[in-house]
């Protein structure tokens, strides 16, 4: 039984060590490309935008949106309700761009 043992010990060490060293020389290339994607800064890139810019149509709907649940939010509270219409043009307006 002890003799057993000292070779199960040094076959788990040895296949360990081998294991060790072949995915330190055929692992490389893979701990290159850590850190770096869409969001990485000092990557050479086009400087394109990862998705699309939302239209004039999906940005008014989301805005619209917005404004409605905030005015169902202060009506709940029992606040004067805000014109709907105007809050989005407001909205519109400070957008940046």
């Amino acid at each position: 039984m002890q003799d057993a043992f000292g070779i199960v010990v040094f076959v788990v060490v040895g296949v360990g060590a081998l294991v060790a060293i072949l995915s330190l020389f055929g692992r490389a290339r893979l701990y290159d490309d850590i850190g770096r994607g869409s969001l990485s800064i000092g990557d050479d890139r086009d400087g394109a935008p990862a998705g699309p810019a939302p239209g004039d149509a999906e940005l008014l709907a989301e805005v619209r949106a917005l404004v409605e649940v905030r005015n169902a939010r202060r009506i709940a509270h029992g606040q004067e309700p805000l014109d709907v219409e105007a809050e989005i043009a407001r909205q519109l307006r400070d957008l940046p761009g």
